[in-house]
């Protein structure tokens, strides 16, 4: 099996140790990925490197799961759920990073302008929290901003070790045939 078809075609199966490769490498990419994701990378190069590398992880991810998850003789449903609700995750977390790092004109000259959507929108609710006592909209905010990823992430790993633990139903293919296979003996022929 060569590598592309190992990454990239959810047929066949995958062994535990090789999944975890292919696992623990999606996870450390994926934050290193995430870690450039402000504001000034977004300027810079735009969203879109950022979009297709998530596209690619995912797909990756899903792939080495179905193979896993089919190596332990198990359907990979819950795999593809989680694929599904991590890219449309995705797609919320651009818009909001979009819509963050968008300025607020209010100067005549929009380019000007230091004040974002996102940090806007925390300081009216920090200042309505002070004045109200009501800790309510900024917990909530806070909630699905740092709450909600983090633990669909715990999930989402907790998952990844569940499926990479599972026993294997396929057997172990052999190291060399010949060795292993008795040579048959061929029948005496009455001639010699």
């Amino acid at each position: 099996m060569n590598y592309l078809d190992l990454l990239f075609s959810p047929k066949g199966t995958i062994k535990p140790q090789p999944f975890a490769i292919i696992v623990i490498a999606i996870y450390a990419i994926n934050i290193l990925g995430g870690s450039v994701l402000d504001g000034g990378a977004i300027k810079r190069v735009g969203m879109w490197p950022y979009v297709i590398l998530q596209i690619v992880l995912t797909w990756v991810w899903f792939v080495a799961h179905a193979k896993r998850l089919r190596d332990a003789g198990r359907g990979y449903v819950v795999a593809a759920t989680i694929a599904f609700i991590y890219a449309a995750s995705i797609i919320v977390m651009i818009n909001l990073v979009a819509g963050s790092t968008a300025p607020v004109a209010d100067t005549v000259d929009p380019k000007e302008s230091k004040v974002t959507l996102i940090g806007t929108i925390f300081a009216v609710l920090f200042i309505n929290t002070l004045f109200t006592g009501d800790i309510f909209l900024i917990s909530l905010l806070l909630f699905l901003f740092i709450g909600l990823p983090l633990l669909f992430s715990t999930i989402v790993v907790i998952y990844s070790i569940v499926t990479g633990a599972r026993a294997s139903l396929t057997p172990e293919p052999l190291a060399n045939p010949a060795v292993a296979a008795p040579p048959t003996e061929r029948p005496k022929s009455p001639f010699s």
